[in-house]
């Protein structure tokens, strides 16, 4: 049993919590209390992927992890946890999934509660804080509803997760790029069902534009949360959804050479990777690089991503980006709360989440982060019912328009501000805990 000086426990799933909400935050908790206890539940959540305990599990900080079914037999079922012995001191902290979780587990602990949220408040007597990124988000939490003495900005969380591995100059060369060619990087998704559909859509817009710009050339950044079977998978079945193009990963020769190279010394953290080398049907050849996304946004002069976490990241680098909110098959696109479970239910479940999330498409305005905190459109989005063609578009006008990828480089840092949230949020729990 691990004896420990205060016990922090916390609640993250989906991709995008795990990677730049609870990783920064629980490196940051570490270090300013080294003697607390650090636990992680992955609770129920509709936008995750399945594989969050086993990346949640092998973060060095954390001390243990609890899935979903065992947070509700606990909390619900009053059931005992194995080696889960929580001491009289301690506290909770929401890093994601539904904040009912959270302010269940504070009340069978008996801890006080802290919330890190995008100005979402529900359950505000339950919490004795909120803590949010900007002033934007406090004035969403006090139309919500929440006290304003409970509300503190500590700055944005997804900022800190930003971690490099590779000097530039030898991720290129190992990933036999040429220096003179700009890099287009895909972000085609963390959760299995969004990366089936957008690889091949991506891949196929890759095609188009290598014909059409010949001083480009791309990588692929898959995420932690894809397998390699998985991978190998939505090559060789790419599906009609999205007019997309399939694969296959090089097995022999360069593949195994490039690996090699990847996991050599130039690499700060080569443990953390994995590389292969893709063959498109079109005949496209690029590299598909896990583990290292912060190093490829570095690298490239423009990134084609779907909505998320990345997108707030991508502009904290600078780095210009085509957000692409493909509308062609909306039953696949996860929804929270009661409409995404109903996309379940035999027969009629698609059709009613289908019709959900066209309704909730049309009251976005913004998908991408950036241009959520702006308000206006800094980086181009694409919505609506998509080819792989309105990519390319897209994306040659920007590439052949340097002076605009260079004000729109300008315009992502300054929306982004600075980082160090999660040495904010540390103190803070830090404060409440000495006290």
């Amino acid at each position: 049993m691990i004896k420990s000086e205060f016990d922090i426990i916390i609640t993250a799933n989906s991709p995008g919590e795990v990677a730049t909400w609870l990783t920064p935050a629980v490196k940051a908790l570490k270090e300013r209390l080294p003697g607390a206890k650090i636990t992680v539940f992955t609770p129920p959540c509709t936008f995750a992927s399945g594989r969050e305990a086993a990346v949640v599990a092998a973060l060095p900080e954390v001390n243990q992890t609890f899935n979903a079914r065992q947070l509700l037999s606990f909390v619900i079922g009053g059931r005992k946890l194995p080696n889960f012995e929580p001491g009289p001191h301690g506290i909770v902290l929401f890093l994601g999934g539904d904040l009912a979780y959270a302010a269940l587990l504070a009340r069978k602990l008996g801890y006080l509660a802290y919330a890190y949220t995008e100005g979402r408040v529900q359950w505000a007597s339950r919490f004795a804080g909120f803590l949010l990124p900007d002033d934007q988000a406090r004035m969403k939490a006090i139309q919500s509803g929440a006290p304003p003495d409970k509300l503190y900005v500590v700055g944005d969380l997804m900022l800190d997760a930003i971690r490099f591995h590779w000097e530039k100059a030898d991720l290129q060369q190992s990933l036999r790029l040429d220096e003179d060619r700009a890099v287009i990087a895909l972000f085609p998704g963390s959760r299995p069902h969004e990366f089936r559909y957008m690889l091949p859509m991506f891949l196929r817009a890759a095609e188009i534009i290598s014909r059409d710009l010949r001083a480009v050339q791309f990588v692929v950044s898959v995420s932690p949360f894809v397998t390699e079977d998985f991978l190998a998978d939505a090559l060789a079945h790419p599906g009609s959804a999205l007019e997309g193009t399939g694969g296959e990963i090089v097995a022999a020769g360069d593949s195994e050479e490039l690996e090699e190279v990847a996991l050599s010394r130039t690499c700060h953290d080569a443990a953390l990777g994995h590389v292969w080398q893709i063959k498109t049907w079109g005949g496209l050849l690029l590299a598909a690089v896990q583990g290292w996304q912060y190093d490829i946004m570095g690298l490239a002069a423009l990134g084609i991503t779907i909505p998320g976490s990345n997108t707030a990241e991508m502009a904290a680098l600078g780095i210009p980006m085509v957000v692409v909110t493909p509308l062609n098959k909306p039953e696949a696109i996860p929804l929270q709360g009661i409409p995404g479970l109903v996309g379940s239910i035999p027969l009629v479940g698609r059709h009613i989440k289908r019709k959900a999330v066209l309704a909730a498409a049309k009251r976005v305005q913004f998908a991408a982060l950036p241009n959520r905190k702006a308000q206006a459109e800094v980086v181009p989005e694409l919505k609506g019912e998509l080819r792989p063609e309105d990519i390319a578009i897209a994306v040659g006008s920007l590439m052949r328009h340097p002076e605009k990828l260079k004000s729109i480089s300008d315009k992502l840092k300054r929306i982004m501000g600075p980082s160090g949230a999660a040495n904010m949020i540390a103190e803070t729990l830090a404060a409440v805990l000495d006290s």
